[in-house]
């Protein structure tokens, strides 16, 4: 049986992570709208979950060092950390910042798509098992 090596591996977690973000996105996406339209205890729900997915962009752009991937991925990935960052910010401050907050979702849409497209550039790409 072949094995995968450090960068081998590390591009195919970068790529599972790249999904498992952009579902937990939607997922979010999906809790907030229950919480505005059906039951606004569902708001605690999409607070929490808000924590598990923190940090998965940033464990995407030590993925991407560790492949070899390209800068502009690397950076992608960093870029939708800073996302996540602007989402709390939002959320947090959002009694102060007034109309700001409203880029809330927008911030939300931007981090799907980042994630969507990190996704469909590897699309092609084939992981060499030596």
């Amino acid at each position: 049986m072949r094995k995968l090596n450090l960068a081998q591996f590390s591009r195919v977690l970068f790529f599972v992570l790249a999904l498992i973000f952009s579902v937990s996105v939607t997922l979010q996406v999906l809790i907030a709208g229950i919480a505005l339209f059906v039951n606004s205890g569902s708001w605690a729900a999409h607070v929490s979950f808000a924590r598990y997915l923190a940090f998965i962009p940033l464990i995407m752009a030590i993925m991407a060092w560790m492949a070899g991937l390209s800068r502009q991925v690397l950076w992608k990935s960093i870029g939708l950390f800073g996302m996540v960052i602007g989402m709390f910010l939002t959320a947090v401050f959002s009694s102060r910042i007034g109309f700001l907050s409203a880029f809330h979702p927008v911030i939300a849409m931007m981090m799907f798509w980042g994630s969507v497209d990190m996704i469909r550039s590897g699309k092609g790409s084939k992981i060499n098992v030596d």
